[in-house]
């Protein structure tokens, strides 16, 4: 009878561990879009925005950026077709989806084959006397919206210029 009930007590007791364990795993990330890969609040977001440069300028798919304070962008041209030169590339952000307000200066790149381009995106640190009031303004932004999106543009373009980009919002 007693290697009954301790064969009985060990069966429950691995069980209540194992039921522990599974309990205990981290949350699952869940994606915004299918080429976002979302963290938990207190990690990071990274996002792969998609482009098509075939001219002088194009605009990235938009991604949620809500609660992003920072962003480590990397552009990674293929192989270019034709000769871009100066060239920009232009953070912009939205609360709604439809209005777009610069997010930042923009950063020059440079569009050749096989070139890396990697630059940050700070959101602009609050003051240390309390609360900051910043200026209003219809066409720039002091901080993340929702959403985040790229403009690219050059003064001169070739034919194309293939970009993979990645993004690391903190």
């Amino acid at each position: 009878m007693k290697r009954t009930s301790l064969l009985l007590f060990s069966c429950v007791a691995v069980g209540v561990v194992l039921l522990g364990l599974a309990a205990m795993r981290p949350p699952q990330a869940s994606a915004q879009f299918a080429t976002d890969t979302r963290m938990p609040p207190f990690g990071f977001v990274t996002g792969s925005p998609t482009i098509s440069i075939t001219t002088g300028s194009a605009t990235s798919a938009y991604q949620s950026t809500t609660g992003a304070t920072t962003a480590h962008v990397q552009w990674v041209f293929g192989t270019v077709a034709g000769s871009y030169s100066s060239c920009t590339v232009q953070a912009k952000t939205s609360f709604d989806g439809v209005n777009w307000l610069t997010l930042g200066s923009a950063a020059a790149v440079t569009a050749t084959s096989n070139t890396i381009n990697a630059w940050d995106i700070y959101q602009q640190a609050p003051s240390t006397s309390g609360v900051t009031t910043t200026t209003p303004s219809s066409s720039a932004a002091v901080g993340f919206g929702a959403w985040t999106e790229y403009t690219f543009a050059c003064s001169a373009y070739g034919t194309s210029a293939p970009v993979a980009i990645s993004v690391i919002y903190k």
